[in-house]
């Protein structure tokens, strides 16, 4: 067996050594210490330790060139930096062995030679470009560029210049990135002076997640910046037409988890800075003015002016998901509490601009199971509308069953561009708040081991790149969808007309208004999901039934007997049914029939009247029950089955009317007071009832009727039927 394994185990790793000395040997080194202009050829560089462009010296990179940083290995500009990559072929930079990360890019000192990058892809490094202290260049450009999995910290740091050597006006542009998936920031320690200004337009800033911190604005907002207006012709810095949102911070406590979005951090002296016309998302309002206190109450900061943010984010921003709907319901809001399970079937992403999937994409279920991610791949369907704005995922996987409060990772979409859109988590609130008893002791959430259960692959439907005049070109959600299809709490009233089944009523009631006797009910149930409910239920109610047809009670209701036997009894009932919904439902418009049966306890007292007055029929024994036995009449409590059936439908996003009928079985024959016992002999019944004598007499046999008081043995019942108001909770 042993010499089994071994024979299995040296051609894995022959192969394995191989593969990583052919890839060592195509790797070249960057070079130490470069003295003049250079330009990198084509290829993957490894940079290992510190090397230094000296001043009056410009590295050049261009597409199709991977600079892969050792641990801790930087690259410092003393002279100039130009990164030149393509549309659809970026520069890649990033970190030889992703669990020792690379540092990146050190800019210093001061130098005629400007620094200019665009189109590169930086992931995987510690701080992959820093303006040390006293840098000085005549522009620096950072554009057209992606910075994603970025999780140490302060990844772009720009510390101040040397004010006092600086002669002419510098400009700092950092337009058309797109700034996404980290769990750092970037700081700007200075951002306005006579001989600098910035400009930050077009980029985007979202999905970049703060989990298990508190909020303190330089490691929990994707943009911190420190402004101290000296004077007031100074012009502040410029952050315009940027796509700051869905940039989310979860603070893990014992009891709950805090999880809102965060924006812009700015603090300093200077009086006030607008950052108006930008898209900040969905009821960004109330969160924006959430950040400012929190930044206000724990140091100096400038009034933020918000008054007039974007609708939408810009078209000509970088592509990224603006808008996420679950099953029809859009749900990229923080206070949409997201349950992820096997119900979950639809996901529909809304864009900016098209986006197609790349050979990267995967949907994947992500699950807390014996302190480790777990990661599952979801086999999926895609289908695209309006030009590739509107993706639509469906899952042709079910969540499993088994590993519950887990979220979705949604990944691998580029837009026309290049540009990788911002990975989505599905469903991450919830995840966090159900796994807060393990995660409030992880000091570093990015540090959890992570597992792949599955690499499972799908075809792709074919795309269709252009617009259908048939689809809708809207690209908001339907606002017929509905709200709560996962776990959640309801309440509910109930009102109707009641029937009664029993020995003073041959058929069943008809329905006839003067005859009709009330119900009033509440509900208070909890849905599983969109297919099973438990519910608790408490009615009160009244039914009535009679002989004769002279009565009021007994007009179009009595079968006509000669006994002129009558009742009427109060029911109060407590008890809990489980729903079943066999049918799914998506929209405001459908209609949900269900079915339901469970167990309750009742209350009841039948009564009858005797000129004008009603008179409690149980104590007095109606069929001698009490003449032997002052105690011997039937319990004024019993156990019922209770079943129906009912259809509901959506009148607004939170509030059904159903219209249902219940019946309840009952186990004993005394609802209505009388069975299959005898008259009672009138003197007996008289001495068993002093205080009525008489009375008692005729609400036993008003017609002086012998032998049976009923032929039926079988046990009475009642029901109702009407409509129910539910409200979610």
């Amino acid at each position: 067996m042993k010499t089994t394994i071994i024979h299995k185990i040296i051609p894995v790793l022959v192969i394995a050594l191989a593969s990583m000395t052919s890839y060592a040997q195509n790797a070249k080194n960057f070079p130490k210490s470069i003295a003049s202009n250079i330009t990198l050829d084509s290829g993957t560089y490894h940079v290992k330790g510190n090397n230094v462009v000296a001043k009056g010296a410009t590295l050049t990179v261009q597409n199709g060139t991977k600079l892969l940083f050792a641990e801790n290995a930087v690259i410092q500009i003393e002279g100039g930096l130009l990164i030149q990559g393509q549309k659809e072929d970026f520069v890649q930079i990033s970190s030889i062995d992703h669990e020792k990360p690379g540092m990146g890019f050190s800019v210093l000192y001061d130098d005629e030679l400007p620094v200019d990058i665009q189109y590169a892809d930086f992931t995987q490094l510690q701080k992959p470009i820093k303006l040390n202290k006293y840098w000085l260049r005549p522009s620096i450009s950072i554009t057209n560029s992606m910075f994603h999995h970025l999780n140490h910290g302060i990844y772009m740091e720009i510390l101040e210049i040397d004010k006092i050597i600086a002669s002419s006006h510098t400009l700092v542009t950092i337009a058309n990135n797109t700034f996404a998936n980290n769990t750092g920031s970037i700081m700007i320690s200075d951002a306005a002076w006579e001989q600098l200004s910035f400009d930050i337009n077009h980029n985007v800033f979202s999905r970049n997640e703060y989990i298990g911190r508190e909020l303190n604005g330089i490691f929990t907002t994707p943009l911190f910046i420190n402004y101290n207006e000296a004077e007031s012709q100074l012009p502040q810095p410029k952050l315009d037409n940027n796509s700051i949102c869905y940039n989310y911070i979860g603070l893990i406590g014992i009891d709950t988890v805090d999880f809102f979005p965060v924006y812009v951090t700015t603090v300093g002296s200077a009086d006030r800075i607008d950052i108006s016309n930008n898209f900040f998302g969905k009821d960004a309002e109330k969160y924006l003015e959430l950040n400012e206190e929190i930044i206000h109450a724990a140091q100096r900061a400038p009034f933020v002016e918000f008054s007039n943010p974007l609708e939408t984010p810009g078209e000509e921003n970088n592509g990224h998901f603006y808008k996420v709907g679950v099953n029809g319901v859009e749900v990229d809001n923080p206070g949409y509490d997201l349950h992820v399970d096997q119900f979950t079937e639809l996901i529909e992403l809304i864009s900016n601009k098209p986006v197609i999937p790349s050979e990267d994409f995967d949907v994947t279920y992500v699950y807390l199971d014996d302190d480790t991610l777990r990661r599952y791949e979801l086999k999926v369907r895609l289908d695209f509308e309006n030009n590739n704005q509107r993706t639509k995922i469906y899952l042709e996987d079910k969540i499993l069953k088994k590993k519950l409060n887990g979220y979705l990772e949604i990944k691998g979409f580029l837009d026309q561009n290049g540009f990788e859109v911002p990975i989505v988590n599905v469903g991450l609130r919830n995840y966090l708040n159900q796994n807060r008893d393990f995660l409030f002791m992880v000091d570093d959430y990015t540090s959890i081991p992570r597992v792949d259960m599955t690499n499972k692959k799908f075809e792709l439907m074919p795309i269709d790149t252009t617009i259908n005049e048939n689809q809708d070109t809207n690209l908001d959600f339907n606002q017929e969808k509905l709200i709560k299809t996962e776990k959640y709490w309801d309440f509910g009233v109930n009102t109707s007309s009641t029937i009664y089944f029993g020995d003073l009523a041959f058929t069943s009631v008809s329905i006839y208004l003067p005859n009709a006797r009330p119900q009033l009910g509440f509900r208070f149930g909890y849905n599983f999901n969109k297919k099973w409910k438990i519910q608790f239920a408490q009615n009160n109610l009244m039914l009535s039934g009679a002989d004769s047809k002279e009565t009021d009670i007994g007009k179009n209701r009595g079968p006509g007997f000669d006994r002129g036997l009558s009742f009427r009894t109060f029911v109060v009932d407590l008890g809990a049914t489980m729903v079943y919904r066999p049918f799914k439902y998506e929209t405001i418009k459908s209609f949900i029939p269900s079915v339901y049966a469970g167990v309750s306890g009742y209350y009841f007292n039948p009564q009858a009247q005797y000129d004008g007055t009603y008179y409690n029929l149980r104590p007095i024994g109606t069929e001698g029950q009490t003449i032997d036995n002052p105690n011997g009449a039937y319990q004024k409590f019993g156990i019922s089955i209770p079943m129906g059936i009912q259809i509901e439908r959506h009148i607004s996003q939170k509030m059904l009317i159903g219209f249902g009928y219940t019946f309840h079985k009952l186990f004993h024959d005394y609802l209505d007071d009388v069975s299959t016992g005898r008259y009672p002999d009138a003197e007996e019944l008289k001495d068993a009832n002093p205080d009525l004598g008489d009375i008692a007499v005729k609400l036993s046999n008003p017609n002086d009727q012998t032998g049976q008081r009923s032929y039926s043995s079988d046990n009475d019942g009642f029901s109702y039927f009407g409509f129910t108001f539910t409200w979610k909770l």
